[in-house]
């Protein structure tokens, strides 16, 4: 593959993305957490959502790596049998590749729990929180019920903000168990937080039978699912950002306050280094007692 250039050209740096925030600010951000946002990238298919015209305009999924991709864009290509081909998803594995895909108006960055050289062995295990709109303080109870069960195992995951409403549990975990194993650990997870508070949490995934109830989703283990990248803005006017914090900071936090603006300055906060000696501590192994 040919070397990344040095540095990337941004086209039309002064073009709006977020209210107040032009390609050439995001593309340095982008360049700010790079250092801790591709460790969760590298070697992982990559889907995108793009805004070519801004939040306010329009916007879409995009899995295919462009055709005009400069040959340093890596990609890893894999077969999409309801599509009827192939699709060659991009790897973002340097801040280069970040810094590309900014400039072609990628502003939410959504790897798979799995990486190239194994899409059949996740190593990545999710307990998505998903509150009510205007719930995040009912999805912060959750959380803390959900780690006191991951702790009950033995396991030991990393907290962010999904820049939305919502939180995700992240284990990195040895490449052992399946995609059916891991949701079978993650509705595992939900029946036993569910038993201990029926009133606050369910797997009902029809918002009109949540009963305003905060829903722990599996599907982030499913096939072909995908998480929204530490560090990836949101497509929100807020300019929001799935962030990393610790188990100290809930309760005191609310997820409007990491934003594209802000978080450059807060990188030395408990929850980035918490997350980068996550991504290089030894793989967790997904206790039995969950996957029974």
């Amino acid at each position: 593959m040919t070397r990344p250039p040095d540095a990337v050209d941004v086209s039309r740096p002064d073009k709006e993305l977020w209210p107040g925030i032009s390609k050439r600010a995001y593309v340095d951000y982008l360049l700010a957490v790079a250092d801790d946002m591709v460790p969760w990238l590298g070697d992982r298919p990559l889907t995108l959502v793009r805004a070519p015209d801004g939040v306010g305009g329009d916007r879409y999924f995009q899995k295919a790596a462009p055709t005009y991709a400069p040959p340093w864009i890596r990609t890893v290509r894999i077969a999409a049998p309801s599509a009827r081909r192939d699709v060659d998803f991009v790897i973002c594995d340097h801040a280069q590749t970040l810094a590309w895909l900014g400039n072609q108006a990628a502003i939410e960055f959504h790897p798979a729990p799995v990486r190239a050289d194994r899409l059949d062995r996740p190593d990545l295990f999710v307990v998505d929180v998903d509150p009510p709109e205007g719930g995040f303080e009912a999805g912060v109870e959750a959380v803390r019920l959900v780690l006191e069960v991951l702790a009950d195992v033995g396991l030991r995951p990393g907290l962010k903000t999904t820049g939305g409403k919502g939180l995700h549990v992240v284990v990195p975990i040895e490449r052992r168990a399946t995609t059916e194993e891991l949701r079978t650990a993650a509705a595992r997870v939900t029946s036993i937080v569910a038993g201990r508070r029926p009133d606050l949490v369910t797997d009902e995934f029809r918002k009109d039978k949540r009963g305003g109830r905060v829903l722990l989703d599996p599907s982030r283990n499913a096939p072909g699912a995908t998480l929204v990248a530490p560090y990836s803005p949101r497509a929100r006017e807020e300019a929001t950002v799935s962030y990393p914090i610790v188990p100290e900071q809930l309760g005191r936090i609310s997820p409007e306050e990491f934003t594209v603006a802000s978080v450059p300055g807060r990188l030395e906060d408990p929850g980035p280094v918490a997350w980068r000696a996550l991504v290089g501590a030894r793989p967790q192994r997904l206790p039995a007692a969950l996957i029974a």
